[in-house]
């Protein structure tokens, strides 16, 4: 289960909204999730929205007859969401820790000058981040899905080395595979493609992209 506690300082809060009082502070739940969580709604606090304070979350649809599971969202720090509906869940892919925000604060927050827009630059950051992921899905083929997937990690959690740019994220061929809607054994093919083409490579457990920065 999710481990929440009552009150944890807000790296949001604290940054972004310093003159916040402390009483709104105090009643946003800090949510702790170990990498790999997968909680829905009911496991949750209620909340109108949820801040990714660290860590990288990712929304999921479940799966049911006839439809597989979606990575529908992935959120990073300063990120805001809302709850997961009723057929979606939260999965933490690294160590995460969200504040809640619940209904009566939003309200509160709002009317709060200056508030509003952090809110919606958090919302816009989430928002954003979805249209990037949405756009992979629009290569005809699927070996270009994938390199475009991994392009838009590399740019949101890469680390530049001497030789290419390390995705820092725990990336398997069956997450790639609910990012971009196809079957995992179709993208271990295009992997072999693209390692083939010297775009990517397999090192010390992470996946890094044989680009120079700049060209991302």
């Amino acid at each position: 289960m999710a481990v929440a506690v009552s009150f944890q300082r807000s790296r949001f809060f604290e940054q972004a909204l310093p003159g916040l009082p402390l009483e709104l502070r105090r009643a946003c739940t800090a949510v702790m999730l170990p990498s790999g969580a997968r909680r829905v709604a009911s496991e949750l606090p209620d909340a109108r929205l949820l801040v990714v304070e660290e860590g990288t979350v990712l929304a999921r649809s479940f799966a049911s007859e006839g439809v597989r599971s979606m990575i529908v969202g992935r959120c990073g720090p300063g990120s805001i969401l809302p709850p997961p509906a009723g057929d979606e869940l939260l999965q933490s892919l690294t160590d995460s820790w969200l504040t809640a925000i619940p209904h009566a604060v939003w309200h509160r927050l709002l009317a709060i000058p200056g508030v509003a827009d952090r809110l919606i630059d958090g919302l816009e950051e989430t928002l954003r981040r979805q249209r990037e992921a949405s756009r992979a899905l629009a290569g005809i083929r699927n070996t270009d899905r994938v390199r475009r997937q991994l392009v838009e990690l590399a740019r949101e959690h890469g680390r530049v080395g001497r030789d290419g740019i390390r995705i820092d994220l725990p990336v398997t061929h069956d997450l790639i595979a609910d990012m971009v809607g196809c079957a995992r054994e179709t993208v271990t093919r295009a992997f072999d493609e693209l390692q083939r083409e010297g775009f990517v490579a397999r090192r010390e457990g992470s996946y890094q992209l044989l680009v120079r920065p700049e060209s991302l």
